[in-house]
């Protein structure tokens, strides 16, 4: 079963093409978020296996939406794509629990194949949750 993303970025022309990567590459994209709080409530209602998340937006930015997620779904996992190659960015996503650190630039193939090892990475922590709960 192809991964379910949720992308979010604030620049309406990086959203569609990135969607359109994604589909190309048979990844079933379920939403589209343009800031943080938005991207909270689609994932609280649309149930992603991965949020492509930008981060600086207007509002609730990508790292607080990440914290946010990351509190309410820990299996989901969150995947930023910014245009900012900064340490201290990469260290606040790292500890909002985001499971890479992208820049807008890596290759198109790298972009889907992190979001496959993400959702693969988010179902293992499903899974051992399942084993622990009937233990």
């Amino acid at each position: 079963m192809s991964a379910r993303v949720l992308i979010v970025d604030d620049e309406p022309t990086m959203v569609t093409a990135l969607a359109e990567l994604l589909s190309h590459s048979g990844i079933d994209v379920v939403g589209l978020a343009t800031n943080g709080a938005d991207a909270v409530d689609a994932a609280a209602t649309l149930h992603p296996d991965v949020v492509l998340m930008d981060l600086r937006m207007p509002g609730v930015d990508g790292i607080e939406a990440s914290r946010r997620i990351n509190e309410m779904s820990p299996d989901v996992q969150v995947l930023i794509l910014t245009a900012y190659e900064d340490e201290q960015l990469r260290h606040a996503a790292s500890d909002v629990g985001a499971y890479c650190y992208l820049v807008k630039g890596t290759a198109p193939h790298l972009i889907v194949e992190m979001i496959a090892r993400a959702k693969e990475y988010g179902e293992g922590l499903r899974l051992s949750r399942s084993a622990t709960a009937e233990a």
